[in-house]
């Protein structure tokens, strides 16, 4: 006979349970409904009452922050013949001057245009139409539901917040203190998103698509079907489930934000009491020792993609670990408490915040926090459904509220009793079997074998920031890519295909195009950089010129004028179960597929409250470079697998040190000579 590890006292306790689990689920399943958002962006949620009835009934309702989506353009097709030109012009560095290569290139590109070109795009605008953003389904799916690679390290993204000030050690150097701070200052920004008081975003007097704030919260990324070979994501009401999931010691455990009568969020006090439940235990009852032992569920999610769903497929046979995995897909959000972890170094506050120990996480949550036993804190976030901006506001808002507390009343208010009531958590239960106990422990393998091909340095440069490259009259961002591009050079002697997320926002469901950061201008710039027969004053031309070009790309790729994504629609376009249909051979062309293969991938998030963001390299011979461009500082995450590249991270920050100070150094001169 099979036996079953489960938290519970014995077999009639465990079979009564699982009855009354089991009509509880159902009752609750034949309760749902299923109601499209309001802002018409094809998703749906799960709730008791459409959330306009929950809407009529907030006093500060004021119905701001999606009231512009109806404004936003659809995502525009590009013209064919443009993109194909931006194409020729963006490969001319990795054919560097060779006539032959390039005449080859000009050919694929005219048989695409005069050939099947216009068939496919003529296709796509068609089905484009009606759509107010043709490649959102598409995107989805096959950058992220479909991707069978671990969430993390390959998916997933984090910020580690800077510890609060010095004034504010009190609450800093005390974890639940701090995690008590982070739960009340979220559970506010989350009041704000309930009563549509956040604005939305003007960006010179244009409305961004604010459509991922009503995906942040009470959400999960869902395993399908195996046979499915997707996933997808399950939204819940934001007014009917006013609880969170803390995670500890590989446990998870339920408790509530708002007070269950009224709504109304709870006090700090009462926030603490849970938390402090948790991990001491309270009134005789040793929360904790319910669960001595971490179930491992947590890591299941850190497993492939194709893996996880088998295992998910065997989790939710039993009606317990059905409802627990529910209660965890509505909550509004995570915090783990990760107490027996004290990060001290970038890299290791870095460590713990994307990946920490695979266990004590559930990675398909789609916000997650994290605090330490030494007080430091941090976020992750899971990228299928919303890229970084609108999570960069929420920790962004976060800090600062966090830094406005004024430490000796909210301390006061954390010890003070505000009710009579003392709310407990609900340790989630799970029932392993052999099969589940044989997944889990294969997740953590594979974990720690993942994890342990990827290096990790950060470049936390503090000789200037943006306000100096601002000085010299050049665009901060493309400042940046340009010593990433230097630095590549000098270290490989060579230019590799460079990446940079350009926001697509201005757009319904407007998320990413690619910023091709390799140009014809680039090439000039590092290839003469270093050469002693170049005058500081050419140097620092060229300099500005690979900017200036960079930073015009980099604007036409957010005016969704890019190349990448309409190549991209174009491939959908292909039909291959036609007959005698095939792919363009520009298609298939390996100087095509090389130009797009993201062996430097970068992306900007940038906060002063933060000491850290990053992400995995997507190519495993390549680098992940998540920048931050604060006022005097710049920083980097550096990742990469130097087992398969050859490359380290060590020389990698060497080489960007060296950029950084030369072509500042260049500028310093430039005008130090035009003053005399």
């Amino acid at each position: 006979m099979l036996k079953y590890s489960v938290l519970h006292a014995n077999k009639q306790s465990l079979q009564r349970l699982m009855l009354s689990r089991s009509i509880s689920t159902t009752m609750v399943q034949n309760i749902l409904h299923k109601f499209p958002m309001v802002t018409e962006n094809g998703e749906h949620y799960w709730a008791h009452q459409e959330n306009s009835v929950h809407q009529q009934n907030r006093s500060n309702f004021k119905g701001e922050t999606f009231n512009l989506q109806k404004n936003l353009p659809p995502l525009p097709v590009p013209e064919l013949n443009e993109t194909l030109n931006k194409y020729l012009q963006s490969v001319k560095p990795y054919i560097n001057g060779n006539e032959e290569a390039l005449q080859r290139q000009e050919a694929l590109c005219k048989d695409l245009l005069h050939n099947q070109g216009p068939v496919l795009q003529q296709r796509l605008i068609e089905y484009a139409k009606g759509k107010r953003n043709w490649m959102s389904t598409f995107w989805d799916n096959q950058a992220y539901l479909e991707y069978d690679d671990p969430v993390i390290p390959y998916v997933s993204y984090f910020f580690s917040h800077k510890p609060l000030p010095s004034t504010h050690s009190i609450i800093q150097n005390d974890p639940l203190m701090k995690a008590t701070a982070i739960i009340v200052t979220a559970t506010k920004f989350i009041e704000a998103i309930k009563d549509e008081s956040l604005p939305a975003e003007l960006v010179k007097k244009n409305p961004f698509c604010m459509n991922s704030f009503q995906l942040m919260f009470n959400t999960s990324r869902l395993p399908g079907s195996p046979k499915d070979n997707r996933d997808t994501n399950i939204f819940y009401s934001i007014y009917e489930n006013n609880f969170i999931i803390v995670a500890y010691q590989g446990n998870f455990y339920k408790i509530f934000t708002h007070d269950k009568e009224s709504t109304e969020p709870l006090s700090s006090n009462q926030i603490w009491q849970q938390l402090y439940s948790v991990v001491n235990g309270t009134r005789g009852q040793n929360v904790r020792g319910s669960q001595k032992q971490s179930n491992g569920i947590g890591s299941l999610t850190s497993l492939p993609r194709d893996q996880w769903r088998t295992a998910y497929a065997e989790l939710i046979k039993d009606p317990i670990s059905k409802e627990s995995l529910e209660t965890i897909h509505k909550s509004s959000f995570m915090i783990c408490l990760d107490l027996d972890k004290n990060p001290v170094t970038l890299e290791e506050k870095s460590r713990n915040c994307w990946h920490g120990d695979g266990i004590n996480r559930f990675y398909d949550k789609s916000i997650q926090f994290f605090v330490t036993g030494n007080g430091t804190s941090g976020f992750l976030g899971e990228h299928s459904k919303m890229d970084g901006t609108p999570t960069l506001f929420l920790n962004n808002y976060m800090c600062q509220e966090m830094t406005k507390l004024n430490p000796s009343e909210f301390v006061q208010e954390v010890i003070t009793p505000t009710s009579s009531e003392v709310l407990s958590p609900t340790p989630l239960p799970f029932t392993v079997n052999p099969s589940i106990q044989s997944h889990i422990t294969n997740a953590k393998k594979q974990f720690k074998d993942t994890m342990d091909q990827h290096n990790l340095k950060v470049w936390h440069y503090n000789r200037y920031g943006k306000n100096f490259i601002k000085s010299h009259k050049m665009s901060p961002d493309a400042y940046l890519q340009q010593i990433v591009q230097l630095a590549v050079y000098k270290y490989l002697g060579k230019q590799l295909p460079t990446y940079e997320a350009a926001s697509t926002r201005k757009f319904f469901k407007g998320r990413t195009e690619t910023g091709r950061s390799v140009s014809e201008a680039s090439q000039k710039f590092v290839q003469s950089w270093d050469k002693p027969n170049v005058s500081n004053a050419e140097r620092v031309r060229l300099l500005r010129e690979s900017a200036a070009a960079h930073a015009s790309y980099l604007k036409m790729a957010s005016e969704g004028q890019g190349v990448d994504r309409h190549f991209f629609g174009l491939k959908n376009m292909v039909n291959a179960e036609q007959p005698n249909e095939t792919v363009p051979a520009l298609f298939k062309d390996p100087l095509f597929n090389y130009s797009s293969t993201w062996l430097i991938s970068t992306s900007q998030l940038t906060s002063e409250y933060f000491d850290g963001y990053g992400w995995s390299q997507v190519n495993d011979i390549g680098f992940g470079l998540a920048y931050m461009l604060n006022k005097d500082w710049l920083h980097i995450n550096i990742v990469n697998k130097p087992a398969f590249s050859g490359l380290t991270v060590e020389r990698m920050h060497y080489y960007l040190n060296i950029a950084a100070d030369e072509m500042a150094d260049a500028l310093i001169k430039e005008s130090t000579t035009a003053k005399l």
